[in-house]
């Protein structure tokens, strides 16, 4: 009886985790429990990749859904939380410029500058989007920040060669 009672608790406990990492698959920053679940398995996967070339395709799919965090905090009209997913954001864009630099990458910068480009024109789109008259609220200017990192970093993946 008590082995039965001990399987069935690792089964529902197996259960809630992968139930968990289900759901955090898809968190936002104001979901800081899956979000922090989310950010866990997303650095577990990195560091399985050995690879630089994998590791940069990782992270550029991983650049998107930082783009999607941010857009999705603003439409929600979550602003405490722009700076955070921003800031997330423009880290993951200088890891990979630097992660191509330091491993001389040269087939992965066209792909990147053309990511970032597209990156640059949603950015725009959503700093021209995001209310400015809110009192307190200055938030908007993590936006124009990442349009900024990435006008530099695509700068400084013209000079791999």
């Amino acid at each position: 009886m008590t082995k039965f009672r001990i399987q069935l608790g690792l089964i529902i406990l197996l259960g809630i985790f992968v139930l968990s990492l289900l759901l955090s698959m898809g968190a936002s920053p104001d979901m800081p429990p899956f979000f922090a679940l989310k950010r866990v398995q997303e650095n577990l996967f990195l560091k399985f990749k050995s690879n630089p070339g994998e590791r940069v395709d990782y992270m550029s799919n991983l650049l998107n859904s930082r783009l999607e965090e941010l857009q999705n905090v603003v439409k929600n009209k979550n602003y405490d939380y722009v700076l955070k997913a921003s800031l997330r954001y423009s880290t993951l864009v200088g890891r990979i410029t630097e992660l191509i630099e330091a491993n001389n990458l040269t087939d992965k910068v066209e792909a990147i500058k053309s990511q970032f480009l597209e990156h640059q024109k949603i950015l725009d789109t959503l700093y021209v989007a995001y209310p400015k008259n809110i009192p307190d609220n200055v938030e908007w200017k993590y936006i124009q920040d990442d349009f900024n990192y990435l006008k530099l970093y695509l700068d400084q993946l013209k000079k791999v060669k």
